[in-house]
């Protein structure tokens, strides 16, 4: 992509133009917003420290407004755009979320695409790379504890294990990106010219005797010609620089090799349940199903289940689906501001993009829920089937609590986790509570698929989870997931992301299930959600049989129990018998009974529960109708039936997945 880079003359910005041309990218123009009048120390969108130093050409959420400085930056990109074919702006965000939003806000409305390569990067590591690829930069301004003036002009070489050693005593951030202190670049491999200081005077903003604020104010500067005159990729030629790929395989503990040829485990399973050569339609034409909602619970949840459109047009389909997903927040008081999870089941992902739109007009609102898509045989009539969890703060919430929700909804490419531009989220937290949207192995600097089959995409695919929780709160990682679900396009690839994910994680229960296809043609998606006490989650199996079916239960419920999570699955050792109405429900009133375990005699709890069922399997027909008109009278229960193409095991009729909130 042609690439505007904002620069303020910085460590951070120049270094990220470094790695945007690392990943394949062009600089085509700089950019940069200079004070009306002074040096402007507090600003919190800019480094205006040194800003004599740019030659410039004259002339949490964000909501545009008048007089505010990200106008200014929109109306100088608004301007690049119209005179340059830019595509995307390089941005040096670190860890920064209210410069990341604005300058997203700005990129979105725009029509560009945020890189943001530095971000959520470990500190220590970063100054240790920007030092090694060259950038020679020196210290403008202090403003933290561990920091004089005296550091001023030194040069960040120099100063790197003082910043290492502050940050041991004081919690600094060693690139400086609390505010501590900022930087200019001197010179870089993307320089023709060394800059040089001449003359420049040390400003003392606050005599503070513990952390003094100052900074330089250069009054002499020139430029001095590097010689020999060498080409760009002659000056980058031979630097630690790394593209994309790189930092998915050179990353401390958390890199893996990359297989090109697994083709013991990437090549699809030669077996029956593998191929649909039919549209299957034996069940879902006969059992529509019809949109179930629960009543808010105590502390403000609220499940809806089976929403769908009846039309077999995909964009009709999904207007009407929307419609009534509007209407039953409506009715109970919430509104799709409060929703905070989707699970999207579709027909066709070549109808991704219709129903998308659709999506987008309904979700078009800052900080969406999370969201997982996956393909399933629907048959023709079916385009799309939506289940949705939303959380609104509750009048009389149990206990002392608090809830508050924090969402992440990061749009700026980066080497950290995939952008999620447009309607949904990474993350959403309510309370203790953290749901993620569902993760592919997409490599996050170019988005695209990782190679290497299976076990590189599992593998991606759980960092990017990893990531993801810890940076909703540092204290989470993958242990702290109670339940998840594993898609896979191949029974085949059940076993080897089962083994990557218990190496993992700490009593998770997960369900493993085969579907028909996934974004991007990715072979695995994780679907999961944590709790911040996980630790505080017991753990049981139990089983038994019913006429020859093996009902099978793993379930996680946490010590104040407001909160209880199963999976459930029904096997047979034959894999021709049919799985009749009585199987069916002894099934669900064994989950339910184990949801409800503790809690027999609340009637506040919510539940909501997928089923998921094999389309390979004999299943009667009026199985699902039978026992969901009757059970849902009585009990707050929401559900989303799922056909799919197998399950965890070529023995599995059908999986129950449920969670109870109080």
């Amino acid at each position: 992509m042609k690439v505007v880079a904002l620069i303020s003359g910085g460590k951070d910005s120049t270094f990220n133009m470094m790695q945007c041309i690392a990943a394949g990218h062009e600089i085509v123009a700089l950019a940069n917003l200079v004070p009306h009048s002074r040096t402007e120390i507090d600003s919190y969108m800019y480094q205006s420290v040194g800003h004599e130093c740019i030659c410039n050409a004259k002339g949490k959420t964000y909501e545009p407004c008048d007089n505010d400085e990200v106008e200014d930056l929109y109306s100088l990109l608004e301007m690049v755009k119209r005179e340059l074919p830019v595509e995307a702006v390089s941005v040096g965000a670190i860890l920064s979320d209210y410069q990341r939003v604005r300058v997203e806000n700005v990129c979105n409305r725009l029509g560009l695409v945020s890189l943001a390569y530095l971000w959520r990067r470990d500190q220590e590591e970063l100054l240790d790379e920007m030092i090694r690829c060259e950038v020679d930069a020196i210290v403008i301004k202090v403003a933290a504890l561990g920091l004089e003036t005296k550091h001023l002009g030194r040069s960040l070489s120099l100063l790197q294990p003082h910043l290492i050693a502050m940050h041991e005593k004081y919690g600094l951030n060693v690139c400086g990106e609390g505010g501590e202190y900022e930087t200019l670049t001197l010179d870089c491999p993307l320089f023709k010219s060394r800059i040089v200081v001449e003359d420049s005077d040390v400003i003392l903003h606050s005599n503070d005797p513990i952390a003094p604020v100052g900074y330089l104010k250069f009054n002499k500067l020139a430029l001095e010609v590097k010689l020999p005159a060498l080409d760009l990729h002659s000056r980058l030629e031979g630097l630690p620089l790394r593209d994309s790929d790189g930092y998915v395989t050179d990353q401390g503990e958390e890199a893996f090799e990359i297989i090109e040829n697994e083709e013991d485990e990437s090549k699809p399973c030669e077996t029956a349940e593998n191929s649909l050569e039919h549209p299957v339609s034996c069940l879902t034409e006969t059992v529509p199903q019809k949109p179930t909602v629960t009543k808010k619970s105590r502390d403000g949840w609220l499940g809806l289940g089976g929403i769908q459109g009846s039309s077999s047009n995909p964009q009709e389909a999904m207007d009407e689906a929307m419609s009534i997903l509007k209407s039953l927040l409506s009715e109970n008081g919430h509104t799709v501001q409060d929703v905070c999870s989707v699970s999207m089941f579709i027909s066709s992902m070549a109808q991704y993009a219709e129903l998308n739109k659709v999506y987008v007009d309904a979700f078009n609102h800052v900080n969406p829920p999370s969201r997982a898509c996956v393909q399933v045989p629907f048959d023709q009539t079916c385009p799309v089937r939506i289940e949705a969890l939303s959380w609104k703060p509750s009048a009389k919430p149990s206990g002392d609590r608090v809830i508050q929700r924090y969402t992440m909804h990061v749009q700026s490419r980066s080497h950290w986790a995939p952008a999620n531009i447009g309607p949904y989220s990474q993350s959403v937290r309510i309370g203790e509570f953290i749901h993620l949207a569902g993760q592919i192995g997409l490599v996050p600097g170019s988005m695209e698929m990782v190679t290497g089959g299976i076990k590189s995409q599992c593998q991606l695919a759980l960092r990017h989870l990893k990531r993801l929780l810890s940076a909703v709160d540092s204290n989470f990682n993958l242990r702290d997931v109670v339940q998840g679900i594993c898609y896979v396009t191949d029974v085949c690839y059940v076993e080897p992301s089962r083994k990557l994910w218990e190496e993992r994680t700490n009593n998770a229960i997960v369900d493993y299930i085969v579907v028909t296809g996934l974004p991007r043609d990715a072979l695995v998606e994780w679907h999961v959600w944590a709790h911040k006490y996980n630790n505080q989650f017991e753990y049981e199996e139990r089983g038994k049989r019913v006429d020859n079916f093996f009902i099978s239960i793993y379930r996680r419920w946490n010590y104040d129990n407001n909160v209880s999570a199963i999976m459930c699955r029904v096997d047979h050792p034959q894999n021709s018998m049919a799985l009749n109405s009585k199987i069916f429900a002894e099934a669900m009133d064994y989950a339910i009974q184990k949801l409800k375990q503790g809690h027999e005699e609340d009637t506040t709890s919510v539940f909501n529960i997928k089923v998921f069922y094999s389309v390979t399997k004999n299943l009667e027909s009026d199985i699902f109708n039978s026992y969901f008109e009757d059970y849902t009278k009585d009990l707050l229960l929401s559900y989303t039936l799922v056909p799919v193409v197998s399950l965890k095991n070529r023995h599995s009729y059908l999986s129950i997945c449920g969670v109870r909130f109080q």
